[in-house]
Parts: structure tokens; sequence; C-alpha cells
């Protein structure tokens, strides 16, 4: 189930600016108590994801940043590889070795592959995000980026050795079997309420964006052969359409962006 912070952050991507008292007429009879909100809002305020002015509370910066974190990624699916890899490479003292584990895993969401010890690849230019958590985490002296070609070394037959592929494969298995049987769920159901149909299209995003930030989206040449990816996003795309005509029969909520 995706989080209550989670599901107000996107909430708040649909509605620029809320009130307490909106979010406690959202969740009612959705088993989360006024309190609960109240609690969920003041740690999204806390970890800098949303601000409070005038009893409103909105996104900040950081907060969308969350939420599209692998929009990204989505991108490189429909792009042709031109065969140029891209390197991060650091030596970070110990003094920093939080950063240091801060920065390895977000290279991971963002689909990088552990090369070498300090050194991670991506067949994807993402240059500009990777600068971007070196600034906030303040690490950008102990790091270089390299783009090029490789003349010696073959990468094919290391792929399962650099990405976990088949861990990833699993987890669009268990999307697959998750997402079928909601499938049937759906059918039985003609009419769903606009809210019941948002939180679906959550949970629905949530489910396959966690596989995203595992799954470096691999050019096809590297991908094994009958990867489920597709077949993941096809019927990802069915269950989002079905239910977005649910969501848009409610004035003022707006179509999701994870299509």
């Amino acid at each position: 189930m995706i989080s209550l912070e989670r599901q107000i952050l996107y909430i708040l991507m649909r509605k620029p600016e809320i009130e307490v008292s909106e979010l406690i007429d959202i969740y009612n009879g959705r088993r989360y108590s006024p309190q609960s909100i109240r609690n969920a809002l003041s740690r999204l305020k806390r970890l800098g994801y949303i601000r409070h002015d005038r009893r409103r509370y909105s996104l900040t910066p950081a907060g969308t940043n969350v939420l599209t974190s692998f929009q990204f990624k989505l991108a490189q699916k429909v792009r042709t590889w031109n065969g140029t890899w891209h390197l991060v490479m650091y030596q970070i003292p110990e003094s920093h070795r939080s950063c240091r584990n801060t920065l390895r895993q977000e290279l991971i969401h963002l689909g990088y592959g552990q090369l070498y010890h300090s050194v991670f690849l991506s067949p994807h230019d993402q240059t500009q995000s990777v600068r971007q958590i070196l600034e906030e985490q303040g690490l950008s002296e102990f790091v270089s980026m390299f783009t090029g070609h490789f003349t010696f070394g073959e990468i094919h037959s290391r792929v399962h050795e650099i990405w976990d592929l088949k861990h990833i494969r699993g987890l669009y298995r268990e999307f697959l079997a998750w997402g079928s049987e909601k499938r049937k769920q759906i059918s039985r159901r003609p009419s769903i309420p606009p809210w019941d149909a948002f939180f679906e299209i959550l949970e629905l995003g949530e489910r396959l964006g966690n596989i995203l930030l595992q799954d470096p989206i691999l050019p096809t040449e590297f991908q094994p052969k009958d990867w489920p990816g597709p077949e993941a996003w096809r019927l990802y795309r069915e269950l989002y359409h079905h239910l977005i005509q649910h969501v848009e029969s409610e004035k003022g909520i707006l179509q999701l962006p994870h299509k």
C-alpha cells in the first residue's frame, strides 16, 4: 500500500494548494484518522517536501523531485541508444560516508550500475541529475564524470553482473500477477467513485515506480530474451486508461502524469 505521505504529495500535484480540512474530507472513510493526516503533513513539512502558508499546503521543489525522480528514465524507453556510455567515478573520504552511501543509492535509482568499486556506468546521459545530487550532498569535489566508448573490455557479458536483472525480472512478474488480478476486480465494477479510482491509480503508479527505481532501462540489445518489462507497461497503460476515465468524471481532478 502506498504510504499516506506519498499519497498526499500526489494529491498536491493535482491540487496545487489544499487545506487540512479538505484532506480530511478526502480521507473520510479511508482508514486514516484526522490526526494521522496532520502527522503526515508535519513529517512532510519537516522533510522539506511541502510548505505551509495561510492554512494551505503546497509542494516544494524537493517534494516535486520525489515524485518525478524516475521521469527521465521513462523517456529512455523510446530513444535509440547511440552506443555511448556515461561513467561516474568517485573517491570520497570516510568522513563523508553517509553522503557517499546516499550518492550510491541515488545512482542506482537513476539506472547506473557498478562497474568497479567506485565506478558506475549508464547507457543514458543523466549528467544534470547527477550534478544536482552532488551539489545537494556537497560531493562535487570528489567526483568525476566521463562520456565515451569502450576500446577494450566487453560489457555484454557483464550485464548480469553489473545489474541484477534476475531480481528485476521477478519484480515485473509479480507486478504482472498483481495487475492481472486487479484487471479482473476492475472489470466487475462498472462504476468507480472518482477518489477511489484516483487512489487506485496511485497504487498502480507506485508499484511500477518501485520497479523503475531498480530497472536501468537498458537498451534492447542488453536486455535478456523475453524481458517482461514491455508486457508490464502494456498492462499498466491498460489499467491506467480504464481508471482515469472515472477520475476525470470528477471536476477539478486532473490527469496523472504517469502514462
